[in-house]
């Protein structure tokens, strides 16, 4: 096992079953981080990786300010999904093409804060409503074709999933290439389901080229109670 690989086994067993994070960022000559992507893409390794047990989350993005870089976000569910993560042969696979377009990574573990930082119990992630905010910047030449794209994965997504709450695309009136999607998943499973849909990898593979900045910022409901008053109003 690599030593990357074994680094974060051993930070996972200090953190005992608790949810796992880690960003990895990629570099490489020339566009081999890109090529890297479109290869994990075609082969199917990627959706390989999040149909692992205990994968919540597989994705890369291209940093703003390095756009020849690759970031990797994937989260899991605890110590026990990481270790089958790095067992796997997928796993095996996306080394040896890392090796091919000789990517160097620079990795960063987390795990998630308690309420009460005094709090030393680790307790597993449950299922409950995911509420987040997708803050995204589009290349102006692809704007129209954006648009086009975020309304059709929504509008699906709610017809469709019985568990997507919401996908509520919104443009800036100050900056039309600032896109915010409000998203309301019923749980994680739901979540999980969602990224596997055709309708969701279309618009996820039509849109990397387009997408100049994107940023996942999860939320915490203050006031769940008012969901339904709010939906419900919404259809008067």
């Amino acid at each position: 096992m690599k030593l990357v690989a074994t680094l974060f086994l051993l930070l996972a067993g200090i953190m005992c079953q608790a949810q796992i994070t880690v960003n990895i960022r990629y570099n490489a000559p020339k566009n081999n981080a890109l090529k890297y992507i479109k290869e994990m893409n075609k082969k199917g390794l990627a959706d390989s990786i999040r149909a692992i047990p205990g994968c919540l989350r597989y994705e890369f993005f291209i940093p703003q300010d390095a756009p020849k870089s690759v970031l990797l976000i994937d989260s899991w569910e605890d110590k026990a999904a990481l270790i089958r993560y790095h067992q796997s042969s997928a796993m095996k696979q996306a080394e040896a093409l890392r090796a091919k377009y000789k990517l160097e990574k620079k990795a960063e573990l987390y795990s998630p804060m308690e309420t009460n930082p005094l709090q030393q119990s680790c307790t597993k992630p449950d299922s409950t409503m995911i509420v987040r905010i997708s803050e995204i910047e589009v290349y102006p030449e692809y704007l129209d074709k954006y648009l086009d794209f975020a309304h059709n994965v929504g509008a699906t997504s709610v017809r469709e999933e019985p568990g997507v709450i919401c996908i509520y695309p919104m443009q800036q009136l100050r900056d039309s290439c600032q896109i915010r999607i409000l998203e309301i998943y019923a749980s994680q499973e739901a979540y999980q389901h969602h990224i596997k849909t055709a309708h969701f990898k279309t618009y996820k593979q039509g849109t990397l080229h387009m997408v100049k900045h994107l940023d996942l910022v999860d939320m915490r409901q203050m006031a769940p109670e008012n969901l339904p008053l709010i939906f419900n109003k919404a259809k008067e």
